[in-house]
């Protein structure tokens, strides 16, 4: 008879620690271009958090197969050595993106907790693995960005006058947030183009995440990127460019540690019906931010009246 898992139930330290390690995971994932170690590291960290001899992770390949990518831990057991194993599939929407397999220490059985760690796990790995994926496919497409996968300035341009279209025929609110990367510069001059390209890609995969489906986000140039928040008035984008902000300062990024961002807020019809209108007021508040001493969102108050 299987005996259980002497270890005693998973408290607070634990889950805290398992939650640190599950973003650690997601943060390699997202630099994992950049630094390719930080991913065996991060699967080391969830190998101890969840208590198991083995972590392995499987990607969706360009063919469209799920492929291997990284294994840490002893896979390789002696005959009868026999061993729980979960294999959880990684999904992006309805989109699946990779498995997470996980071998248990010998002797041992999952535990409820344990299993729930690993469900949230699996979220969370599954919508930063599926946004690097897509934006490593679209790269090399007409109207994208060849440093980021994300739509260009002109697609950026096409999809907000559309968007500013439906939103006059419905009736509805429409923001657009301008957000800015601090002293980009410098970091550029410091660490070299190949860095700054990585951290230019890993801010443009932070941002997908923190954003809506239905929101369109670009790069427009530089260390600017531009954000399309369907059915959103000024409060509502103020919110989310502050969302934005805190998430790219608060994510390690390979190489360079922490950055800071800064965010310019427009919204329809408050600051305008037209698309240069709009622009014009968000890099009237982005630079009301950058002024004010970066590292935070700025919003130019002005009511527009036709």
């Amino acid at each position: 008879m299987s005996r259980r898992a002497e270890s005693p139930a998973p408290g607070a330290v634990e889950r805290r620690r398992a939650s640190r390690s599950l973003w650690a995971a997601c943060e390699a994932l997202l630099g994992a271009e950049a630094e390719p170690r930080a991913v065996n590291r991060a699967l080391d960290a969830l190998r101890q958090a969840f208590g198991c001899d083995g972590v392995a992770l499987h990607a969706l390949a360009p063919g469209g197969a799920i492929e291997p990518c990284c294994a840490r831990g002893e896979w390789r057991n002696a005959p009868g050595d026999l061993r729980d194993c979960v294999s959880v599939p990684l999904f992006r929407g309805a989109e699946r993106v990779g498995t997470l397999d996980l071998m248990a220490r010998h002797g041992l059985h999952w535990r409820p907790a344990q299993i729930g760690l690993i469900r949230t796990a699996s979220g969370a790995l599954g919508a930063a693995l599926g946004v690097r994926l897509e934006l490593q496919r679209l790269r090399h497409q007409p109207g994208r960005d060849p440093v980021t996968g994300l739509p260009d300035a002109r697609a950026f341009q096409a999809r907000l006058t559309e968007e500013l279209g439906r939103a006059r025929r419905h009736g509805l609110p429409l923001a657009v947030v301008m957000v800015d990367l601090d002293r980009f510069s410098a970091l550029n001059a410091r660490y070299g183009r190949g860095v700054g390209d990585a951290v230019l890609a890993e801010a443009a995969l932070l941002l997908k995440l923190t954003l809506r489906e239905s929101d369109v986000l670009a790069r427009l140039g530089g260390d600017r990127y531009g954000v399309v928040l369907p059915e959103s008035d000024a409060p509502a984008a103020l919110r989310c460019a502050e969302r934005v902000r805190r998430g790219l300062e608060e994510h390690r990024f390979a190489r360079v540690g922490r950055i800071s961002a800064s965010a310019g807020v427009a919204s329809s019809p408050r600051h305008g019906m037209e698309p240069a209108e709009l622009m014009n007021q968000l890099d009237h508040a982005l630079s009301i931010a950058k002024k004010s001493g970066r590292r935070r969102v700025a919003l130019v108050e002005q009511t527009h009246t036709h």
